[in-house]
Formats: structure tokens, sequence, C-alpha cells
């Protein structure tokens, strides 16, 4: 197997890559401006900007405290709708408007229904009824689970 990008030292078992990502992008416009007017006026690291920007970006539901579905687009979408204490009931025209407007804004409302609602549908967490959304409260893994 080629090395592709391997440094002196790195090997199959400590190869930086498979433990680190690298992220690049060109900045241009306002944004390059106003990170240039932050970083000055704060003096931190761009990376250490980058990734506190990535991290608040990103869905962190891999990492939530809560029962989820393994799907990390069903997971943030079921966190987006429920609650941790009481049962929600929507009309389906509303949680699709929810789920659009927040984890899913690229996405045509009609493939919400089929790739998120229909999916989690049955699963324990969310029920499709009679034009009604009704997602069950938040369950803390703890509950479930030991550790």
């Amino acid at each position: 197997m080629s090395s592709g990008s391997r440094l002196p030292g790195d090997s199959e078992s400590n190869d930086r890559h498979t433990v680190e990502e690298r992220a690049e992008t060109r900045l241009s416009g306002d944004l390059a401006y106003r990170l240039g007017q932050y970083l000055d006026a704060t003096g931190e690291k761009k990376s250490s900007i980058l990734r506190d920007a990535l991290d608040e970006y990103l869905p962190s539901s891999e990492n939530s405290a809560y029962v989820l579905p393994r799907d990390g687009d069903l997971a943030d979408a079921y966190l987006q709708l429920a609650d941790e204490d009481e049962k929600r009931v929507y009309d389906y025209e509303e949680a699709v408007d929810i789920l659009a407007n927040s984890t899913h804004p690229n996405t045509k409302k009609p493939l919400i229904r089929k790739t998120v609602i229909e999916r989690l549908d049955g699963s324990g967490l969310l029920t499709m009824k009679g034009g009604h959304v009704a997602v069950h409260p938040l369950t803390l893994r703890e509950e479930v689970t030991d550790g």
C-alpha cells in the first residue's frame, strides 16, 4: 500500500490522517474581512476560531446524553422536535416546516417526509397518524443503560 501523504515516521498504525482531519478553505469578501477584524481585535488564532465555529455548526448528536437514532440526520431532527418534559404533537406541516428551517434547510419539504419523518415513524421516538406527528419526550441514556 502506498504511503500517500504520510510523513517520515508515520505508519498505518500512527498515521496522523486517521486521527485528525485537515480542513482548508479560502475566504473572500465580507466573511474574510469580518474574520480578519475579529482576529485583530481578539488576538485569537485562526485555527481555534474555525474549530469553534465548526463545533458549533456541525451536529453533535453522537455525544448526546439522550437516547437517539444512530443516524446523525435523524438524531438531529428528533432532537429538534423533542422536549425533555412532555410528548409533543405537531401538525404534519408544522413538523416539516420546523425541520426545513433548522436541521434540513437544503432539503425540499416533500423529501423531509420521506427521508426523515417516515424513517423515524414507528421507531418509538416518533409516530405519524392522521396528519399529525407525535414525538416522544427525550429520554436520558443513563435511564436505560448502565453508562
